[in-house]
């Protein structure tokens, strides 16, 4: 099995961590359109899970709860959920290093130690963004690690250095090792694009906390966002600007540790030149969530019971009017406005071709050019749906007797005197000969 898998040419690489789940999860219930995409949505309830766990151990079990429902009304969380890519893999695994490592200052015990680091590691297997925001994640680690050790021995203070950093460049060593194997290990085509200036390598970097970006507009790529909604909803902005402030208040090493990663996260993305790429950030969703959290905690401190829940009920009531705004639009508007922008619905064509050919116990076929022009989905759909394999059908032929042929809409529009059924407006449809009887 191999570490990297290649699905254009050696040009897209697909990281282990999002491949070998898909695999995993087809082995065990088998492989389906479905399923592919509900594997996006099994890293988002894990996720889920795992936020509610680290609100817990920070700041108690009602702040595991508002971090919970703050982390799932994220626009960015709906979204990527629906797709299934591996943008939202890190979550995870970053939600599961900051969990490890509070469990580390709680009571210094190294295996909790070896674990935030294991997963810190694992995760550069999850998205290729991880790779540039890997560095700055181990050297805030290892800055905190000394502060938690300070009045630790020098010996004691590097051994603990030395154990941390050795445990977390495990995986990103078994990706230089393996570069030579597979192009895709480090960078593929993605390498660094041509700085010609601090300002030029800055500008991604201080553009990733542009409000306007974060709390209205959302990613410049309209598959990975509505261009109404930000990444994050707009009414907890007040809440995660409240947070910073409690962060310095407190003065808690683990928060300032989490508002850091929040801050420097994006550090280097000036060497990709990311410019309001959400989607590449989605590792600032951890943070973002435990500092809102924190935000939203200080209302339940209001001496004045009626002002406390006064502000309670109306700071919750604007979350649930943004989240209900974003879902309307994300369902029933959004679709009709980037319909161009996704590639075209296969699935709907063979889905239809195999309800017809069980319905009316036709034998399906497939034009051989229209085969040829969709090789990826075409081989994909017929894996899951026609295991029997579908035959092919070129358009100088007849059409054979009980059968239905998925074609394209140039044959679909020229065949006469035959039942014909167009999938909407996507350049697809279907021949169905239901008699027994050949069409010319």
């Amino acid at each position: 099995m191999p570490l990297f898998v290649s699905t254009s040419n050696q040009t897209d690489w697909k990281q282990p961590i999002t491949f070998y789940s898909t695999v995993l999860a087809f082995k065990i219930f088998g492989p389906s359109y479905g399923l592919l995409r509900r594997v996006s949505v099994i890293f988002v309830l894990v996720s889920a899970m795992l936020i509610f766990l680290l609100g817990r151990e920070i700041l108690g079990l009602k702040a595991g709860i508002l971090s919970l429902i703050i982390f799932i009304t994220i626009p960015a969380v709906l979204i990527q959920s629906h797709l299934a890519l591996e943008n939202i893999a890190p979550v995870p695994f970053t939600i599961l290093w900051l969990l490890m490592l509070k469990l580390y200052q709680k009571n210094l015990r190294k295996r909790y130690l070896y674990w935030s680091a294991l997963f810190l590691s694992i995760g550069v297997l999850s998205y290729p963004g991880m790779r540039i925001i890997f560095p700055v994640f181990l050297l805030i680690t290892l800055f905190f690690l000394i502060y938690l050790n300070k009045i630790k021995s020098f010996r004691k203070k590097l051994s603990v250095i030395f154990s941390f950093t050795i445990v977390a460049l495990s995986f990103p060593a078994l990706m230089l090792l393996a570069k030579n194997q597979y192009p895709g290990a480090i960078l593929s085509n993605n390498g660094p694009h041509g700085i010609q200036s601090y300002q030029e390598f800055l500008l991604p970097f201080i553009s990733s906390f542009d409000p306007s970006f974060l709390f209205i507009q959302g990613d410049s790529t309209p598959y990975h966002s509505t261009g109404r909604q930000g990444v994050f909803l707009l009414a907890t902005l007040p809440l995660f600007a409240l947070g910073i402030f409690t962060v310095a208040q407190k003065k808690d090493p683990f928060l300032m540790f989490i508002l850091l990663s929040f801050l420097f996260a994006p550090l280097l993305y000036g060497l990709p030149g990311s410019i309001h790429r959400g989607s590449r950030l989605l590792v600032l969703l951890p943070p973002y969530t435990i500092i809102a959290t924190l935000g939203f905690l200080k209302f339940f401190d209001i001496k004045n019971i009626s002002f406390r829940y006064i502000s309670i009920f109306l700071i919750a009531f604007l979350i649930v009017l943004n989240e209900v705004d974003f879902v309307k639009d994300y369902w029933y508007e959004y679709p009709q406005r980037v319909k161009s922008e996704f590639a075209k619905p296969y699935q709907l064509v063979f889905e239809r071709a195999k309800y017809l050919a069980r319905a009316y116990n036709l034998t399906p076929y497939i034009q051989s050019d229209f085969k040829s022009q969709n090789e990826i989905a075409e081989s994909f759909f017929e894996i899951v749906l026609f295991p029997e394999k579908l035959k092919l059908w070129r358009d100088n032929q007849s059409i054979p007797g009980e059968s239905v042929i998925i074609v394209s809409d140039n044959t679909l529009s020229n065949k006469k005197d035959i039942k014909k059924e167009k999938i909407d407006d996507f350049g697809f449809g279907l021949l169905i000969n239901q008699s027994k009887n050949e069409i010319k």
